[in-house]
């Protein structure tokens, strides 16, 4: 990677002397942070066409911040013209940044996905590597439904992301649309149970744990005769328990191990409550053995079971919640979930600057777990609370993303800013403008009030 230079060509001549004299610590953030990134930014603007010529926006690295100042900062189009401006960056109105960013969804599937395959091969060669697969629903303004997944990849050891893919609503859950290595361990939910992504893991040497229903994957005996789990389940006078079933792929027949765990009572009325209420969704009655299978987490995988006993198995499915509570911060630290842009492109463009975020936030706590305060993160007693520490370098990340904005700075550009900060022209007039506006015409003569007050007391 080519070295990092800080911009110092302000286009306002007004600012030249504060970005001068401004803290070289907070001007330097940026470059610091930006340095982490193990992809070749620079090359690959170019070769995907994001940076075409040097007209206000003069080196990738600039454009890279302009998309993670509309992302991660969550700004409008406006507001990161009003930023650049300010900072000297370049003068963009929001059509511009706009037609910009745009450009930039080629480059930025290309940085996460070179900086995904390089973490994948410094994992190689580890003895277990437990990958947790999941996807979680992003939709757009006004709507309720489904409009994006994100489907990703968390590595368990590491515990940073290994995957990432950005669909639509259509690009439904499969195991087949993660690349798997020989001898890797995945954990994945009941919406992964599909004969093809299963085929995928099976026949590349992998092992897998997935949760299961009673009917969406078919179970063989091993003469070939369809196996019925509500019976086998039935039968059971003790818990957890397993079998071992075969599985019909497109890549051949294999034989798993099927892995029963009753739920508590509680938590099984909470379970056939849910699936009563999704078979009423839908306009009909749930059957008895749905109802009867909700009480119990089926498993399958073909992990051996010479090393990999029952309850190791169930133990390790549990460890899937960590996927969910990546999202969970991904939504509620990073804000991913606070899309915007109704345009295609904008949204992906979105999506992936949010995902290069948290990237770089995941980079230093490699980083800083290698470090000094390693113990934190060995420590089970009182470990490192990921929640906050997420909290902590998201808001680091947006300080330099942002850079030096003092109030200084900010006076000596507002003059320039119009463009940003005042509405454009429309049918329907801005109440509170038209308000001042009225209220300004009617303004009294000084000492109108005295008058008044002793015309009335005369009166009187």
């Amino acid at each position: 990677m080519g070295r990092m230079e800080t911009h110092k060509r302000p286009t306002n001549p007004e600012v030249t002397e504060e970005i001068k004299t401004c803290d070289p610590l907070v001007s330097d953030d940026w470059a610091r942070i930006s340095a982490r990134m193990p992809v070749e930014v620079e090359t690959s603007a170019w070769e995907t066409k994001a940076l075409q010529r040097k007209r206000e926006v003069k080196s990738p690295l600039d454009l890279l911040r302009l998309v993670l100042a509309y992302s991660v900062c969550d700004w409008s189009l406006r507001l990161v013209g009003a930023w650049a401006t300010t900072i000297g960056l370049g003068r963009l109105s929001d059509v511009a940044v706009r037609k910009r960013l745009r450009n930039t969804l080629p480059w930025l599937g290309r940085i996460i996905g070179v900086w995904l395959q390089r973490r994948q091969e410094g994992l190689a060669g580890r003895a277990v590597h437990v990958r947790l697969i999941d996807a979680t629903v992003i939709s757009k303004p006004g709507s309720q439904g489904t409009d994006w997944r994100v489907h990703a990849g968390f590595d368990l050891g590491a515990f940073s992301m290994t995957g990432l893919e950005i669909t639509d609503g259509s690009g439904g859950e499969t195991l087949s649309r993660h690349t798997i290595g020989e001898g890797e361990i995945t954990v994945a939910d009941r919406g992964y149970a599909h004969r093809k992504g299963l085929a995928t893991v099976f026949a590349g040497l992998a092992y897998l744990v997935v949760r299961v229903t009673w009917q969406n994957l078919p179970l063989e005996t091993a003469d070939g005769r369809p196996f019925d789990p509500i019976k086998w389940l039935r039968a059971q006078s003790h818990h957890p328990c397993e079998t071992s079933v075969w599985v019909t792929t497109p890549a051949g027949r294999f034989e798993v191990r099927l892995v029963a765990q009753r739920l508590p009572q509680d938590k099984a009325e909470e379970a056939r409550r849910r699936a009563r209420a999704a078979s009423r969704k839908k306009g009909h009655t749930p059957s008895p053995g749905t109802l009867f299978a909700a009480g119990y987490i089926l498993l399958v995988t073909n992990l051996p079971a010479v090393t990999w006993t029952t309850e190791q198995v169930l133990a390790l499915y549990r460890l899937r919640w960590q996927v969910e509570l990546l999202f969970k911060r991904l939504k509620s630290i990073l804000h991913m979930d606070r899309l915007r842009a109704k345009d295609p492109l904008m949204a992906q463009v979105y999506l992936l600057g949010k995902l290069v975020g948290a990237l770089l936030v995941e980079e230093w706590t490699a980083d800083l777990a290698a470090s000094g305060v390693a113990d934190w993160f060995q420590d089970t007693v009182r470990p490192v609370s990921p929640w906050r520490w997420t909290s902590l370098w998201t808001d680091m990340l947006c300080h330099a993303i942002r850079g030096p904005v003092t109030l200084s700075r900010l006076l000596a550009a507002l003059p320039h800013l119009a463009r940003y900060l005042c509405d454009s022209p429309r049918k329907r007039r801005q109440q509170a403008a038209c308000a001042r506006q009225w209220l300004n015409a009617f303004v009294l003569p000084t000492g109108a009030f005295h008058q008044i007050a002793c015309h009335e007391s005369i009166l009187a």
